[in-house]
């Protein structure tokens, strides 16, 4: 049981952006902003193409890559545990803020 509980914060803490390139886009139509897109480093899988974007409401949230394959489907890596999820949107706010002197939320 304890064990499980370390690789729980193991896997929920084990996040490094590795490089962020700062987009500062305005507000589209429904109110959200894309603020930057980062490359992560996650359990030893490198994630390129994330995005972090400031809702409508204020809330950060950070989305995984998306395009689409060779006839056109959707292709997307998405974050479905919530810890992990606001883990990796707590550290690109953090490179976000570092890379320009001011916190994310506070557009």
């Amino acid at each position: 049981m304890a064990q499980d509980k370390v690789k729980e914060q193991q896997m929920t803490n084990n996040h490094e952006i590795k490089t962020m390139t700062v987009i500062d886009a305005p507000e589209n139509q429904v109110g959200n902003r894309l603020l930057a897109i980062f490359d992560i480093l996650s359990s030893g899988i490198m994630i390129r193409g994330c995005v972090l974007l400031r809702k409508s409401g204020g809330q950060l949230v950070a989305k995984g890559p998306i395009g689409k394959n060779h006839v056109g489907g959707a292709i997307r890596a998405e974050f479905v545990d919530t810890e992990v999820k606001d883990a990796i949107a707590s550290k690109a706010a953090r490179a976000y803020a570092a890379l320009t002197g001011r916190e994310a939320p506070d557009e």
